[in-house]
C-alpha cells in the first residue's frame, strides 16, 4: 500500500462512534478533525450530549475484542481503573421468564464500566494521535457542497468565539447520533429525504447508583418477555466499587422517576439477588430517567443518489433499542469496515480508483449490510410490543411463530447449559443468530421447550407517544 494519505477527514460527533471512526481515519488521512457540539469534560464525567450515559452500558464481547485491536492495552487500562472483567455465564445472575439460569463458565468475557470511563479513555487515546485534532464546543450547522451538489467538500461550523466557518475536508463522517441533522442537510441540498423505519417498544429506563458490599455476582440481568412481562433490570458493578442499577419497562409500563416508586418497582421484580443488593447498600444518586429508546433506521443506502465523500455511521444510520447493548459494537464494526475500504482504495492509488470518488455510496451500502442482522435481532422482540401498543390483539403469523419459538428457547436456556452457552455467544455477536436454529437446538426447542402457561393480559399502553412503524 502506498504511503500517500488523503489530506483531511472531518468527523461530526465526539461519542464512541466518532472516536473509533477518528482512530481508524488517522491511518489514512494527514489530519482528522473531530467535531463535538458540546464542551468535553477532562475526565470520566458525564457529557451533556449523552443523556443515557448514567444507565448501565454493555459492550458486547465482539466489540470489546475489536476495540482492543484498535487500542492495544485498553482492556488492562480499564481494569486498572477498577472496571471488572468476568465470565458472563459464571459471574452474572441471569433471570428469564422460565427462572434463574444456573451459573456456569461459558468463556464469554463481559467488561463492566461506566460509559463515562470508556468514553474518556478512548478520547484521551484518540486525542494523543498526532493526526487528530479534537474541537469541542463546535456545532456543525451543515455541509459544504461543490457547485453541483454532488460532492461534499467540508462542513459549516458555528463557534461562539469565531462565528461561521467552513472547514474543508476530503471526507466527512457523520457520527452525531440518533438525532442527526443529516436528513435535513441532504434535503436542503436537493436530495430526496431518506425513508426512516421506527419500531418502538415503548421502553424506558430509570437508574440509581448504589454503594454496596461485594455480592456473589458482578453483573445481573432480568429480561422482560413480550408481550406479558414488560419489566426487567440490568445491574453492573463498575469502577469505584459502585453498583449501577437500571430498571426498565416496555409497552409503556415505565419505572417511576421518584426513589420510593423506584424501590417499589424493583421489589416487584421478585429477584432475590437484586433485593439483597439494594438492602445491603445505599443509593447516592437520584433517579435518572431515559425514554428515547426506539429502534430507528435511516435508509441512506436506498437513496437513488448519494453524494461523494459523505458517510453516515453508528446511530446516525441505525439506532437500536439500547436494552440489547448492540450500538457500540455495531459502530466499531462499521469503523473497521471503513478502514478496510480505505485501505483497498489506497492500494489502488495512482489509478483512477485511487481517489475517493464513488467510495461513499458503496460504503453506505456496506453499512446497511452490517446493521441488517443486529437490526433484526433488536426488532424481533420490540415488534411484539409495537403491535400491542397499536391496539392489535393478534400478532402476524410469522411474528407470532418467531415469538413462540423464542419463548421455548428461553426455557431451554435455564435448563440446558449448552443452549445457554450458545445463547450468550449469539448475544455477544460472537456467533451468528442462525446458531439458535441449528438442528440440535431446533429439535430441543420443539420437543423439550416449554411456552409460558396461561399468560396474564399484556400490560401495554397505547398512549399518545406510541409511534408508527414507517416502512
Amino acid at each position: 500500500m502506498t504511503d500517500r494519505r488523503w489530506r483531511r477527514a472531518a468527523v461530526v460527533g465526539g461519542g464512541i462512534c466518532g472516536l473509533v471512526a477518528a482512530r481508524v481515519l488517522a491511518d489514512h488521512f494527514e489530519e482528522v478533525v473531530l467535531l463535538e457540539r458540546d464542551a468535553l469534560p477532562e475526565g470520566a464525567e458525564p457529557r451533556k450530549g449523552v443523556p443515557q450515559a448514567r444507565h448501565v452500558h454493555g459492550l458486547l464481547a465482539r466489540g470489546s475484542g475489536h476495540l482492543e485491536e484498535l487500542f492495544p492495552g485498553l482492556r488492562d487500562e480499564l481494569l486498572a481503573a477498577g472496571a471488572p472483567l468476568f465470565d458472563h455465564g459464571d459471574m452474572a445472575s441471569t433471570t428469564v421468564w422460565a427462572g434463574t439460569v444456573p451459573r456456569t463458565k461459558v468463556g464469554v468475557p463481559a467488561h463492566a464500566f461506566s460509559r463515562d470511563l470508556l468514553e474518556s479513555t478512548l478520547r484521551r487515546r484518540v486525542a494523543a494521535l498526532p493526526q487528530v485534532a479534537v474541537r469541542d464546543a463546535t456545532p456543525v450547522e451543515g455541509l459544504q457542497w461543490d457547485a453541483t451538489a454532488t460532492r461534499v467538500d467540508g462542513v459549516v461550523l458555528n463557534r461562539a468565539a469565531t462565528g461561521t466557518e467552513v472547514l474543508p475536508a476530503d471526507l466527512v463522517v457523520d457520527a452525531s447520533g440518533r438525532f442527526s441533522a443529516l436528513p435535513d442537510w441532504l434535503e436542503k441540498a436537493g436530495y430526496p429525504r431518506p425513508r426512516t423505519t421506527v419500531v418502538d417498544a415503548g421502553l424506558a429506563y430509570s437508574t440509581q447508583v448504589f454503594e454496596a458490599p461485594p455480592q456473589s455476582f458482578l453483573g445481573l440481568q432480568q429480561m422482560n418477555s413480550a408481550p406479558h412481562n414488560p419489566r426487567g433490570t440490568f445491574v453492573a458493578r463498575v469502577e469505584g466499587d459502585r453498583w449501577v442499577v437500571t430498571l426498565f419497562g416496555a409497552g409503556g409500563d415505565h419505572p417511576p422517576k421518584d426513589s420510593d416508586g423506584w424501590l417499589e418497582f424493583a421489589k416487584g421484580l421478585g429477584n432475590p439477588d437484586l433485593d439483597g443488593l439494594i438492602a445491603s447498600g445505599s443509593a447516592f444518586s437520584g433517579v435518572h430517567h431515559f425514554s428515547r429508546t426506539e429502534n430507528r433506521r435511516t435508509e441512506y443506502a436506498k437513496l437513488a443518489r448519494w453524494p461523494d465523500r459523505l458517510i453516515a455511521l453508528g446511530d446516525s444510520a441505525c439506532a437500536f433499542n439500547p436494552v440489547f447493548g448492540q450500538g457500540m459494537t455495531v459502530a466499531v464494526l462499521e469503523a473497521l469496515a471503513l478502514g478496510e475500504a480505505l485501505t483497498r482504495r489506497r492500494s489502488r492509488c495512482g489509478e483512477r480508483g485511487g481517489e475517493l470518488g464513488g467510495l461513499a455510496r458503496r460504503f453506505q451500502r456496506k453499512v446497511a449490510g452490517i446493521v441488517r442482522l443486529p437490526w433484526l435481532m433488536s426488532i424481533s422482540e420490540d415488534l411484539v410490543w409495537h403491535h400491542y401498543r397499536e391496539g392489535r390483539t393478534r400478532l402476524p403469523l410469522l411474528l407470532g411463530a418467531s415469538n413462540w419459538y423464542k419463548q421455548r428457547l428461553v426455557h431451554l436456556v435455564v435448563h440446558d447449559p449448552q443452549v445457554f452457552r450458545t445463547f450468550l455467544r449469539v448475544y455477544h455477536m460472537l456467533t451468528p443468530p442462525t446458531a439458535m436454529a441449528a438442528p440440535r437446538i431446533l429439535a430441543k426447542a420443539l420437543f423439550r421447550g416449554v411456552s409460558p402457561k396461561k399468560p396474564q393480559a399484556a400490560r401495554v399502553s397505547a398512549g399518545p407517544d406510541a409511534r408508527q412503524a414507517r416502512r
